[in-house]
């Protein structure tokens, strides 16, 4: 009967929240329904936007492979040079439809927003203490470089927050938003398996492919680093279980704030030290 009675899957993209009690009301409510995750998310879409297009800092370049993964499929539909914003404005699309969708409320509660950064900071505490279990060396590493999933002339600190806001994004957009809603589909509703086995299997293959996609996990003509290999797989899932019980705004804010961290701040003590 449950079968015949679905109108839709259990898994929709940036609300996957607001199923369980956490997000049934108030501020976790409210920070998982379309409106606000799209209000938390739009300034930093802007800076990166701006950024990619040389508007804000000279010289700034850069290019993330989750970004490039992205662009490369809407180049199929012949996107050409607007590809390289297609992604973002795929993003604020679909959380338009979808708010229009719900019918809710066009009510935007700014201390909802500011709630959303507080939060987003303190889930980073999680992955600094699993970065300093799992590797001891993993933060003050990647502090001193920019990811090897993008190339960049003259760090500097505008740069790194640039290549935090990006990671945060794309990354989230790819491995959860979209990888985590066609897995959990396919499980869930194409192949009939329970709604929480759809996540488990969902949220455990995106945190596999999220730690493959970073380049330092493979070292050349050594192979695996076994212990970074190990935090981004579980760190991975530690994303997928946010996007999962909080919503995709609190996933990406918890990703930017854990790079900038790692690429701005470290750094910055560190050099006056």
């Amino acid at each position: 009967m449950r079968q015949a009675q679905r109108t839709q899957p259990d898994i929709l993209p940036t609300q996957t929240g607001t199923k369980l009690p956490l997000a049934r009301g108030g501020y976790f409510g409210l920070s998982s329904q379309p409106l606000h995750i799209l209000l938390f998310l739009t300034p930093f879409i802007i800076f990166y936007e701006l950024g990619s297009t040389g508007l804000i800092g000279k010289g700034l370049e850069a290019t993330l492979e989750a970004q490039e993964l992205l662009v490369r499929f809407f180049d199929l539909f012949g996107a050409g040079v607007l590809g390289l914003h297609l992604p973002m404005l795929a993003l604020v699309v679909t959380l338009v439809v979808q708010h229009l969708m719900s019918r809710k409320s066009w009510s935007i509660h700014f201390g909802v927003l500011l709630a959303m950064l507080a939060e987003s900071a303190f889930l980073t505490g999680p992955l600094i203490v699993l970065a300093i279990v799992i590797e001891p060396a993993a933060v003050a590493a990647l502090s001193q470089q920019v990811p090897t999933d993008a190339v960049v002339e003259g760090t500097n600190t505008l740069e790194g927050i640039y290549l935090a806001f990006g990671a945060g994004l794309y990354e989230e957009l790819l491995f959860r938003l979209v990888l985590i809603t066609i897995l959990h589909f396919v499980v869930s509703d194409v192949l009939g398996f329970k709604h929480k086995t759809g996540l488990i299997v969902a949220v455990g293959l995106s945190a596999i492919a999220f730690a493959w996609h970073h380049n330092e996990v493979m070292i050349p003509g050594v192979g695996i680093n076994w212990r970074l290999a190990t935090f981004y797989t579980l760190a991975g899932a530690y994303f997928g279980l946010l996007f999962v019980s909080r919503g995709l705004g609190i996933a990406v804010g918890a990703h930017m704030m854990y790079d900038l961290l790692v690429f701005v701040i470290m750094p910055g003590i560190q050099g006056h030290d």
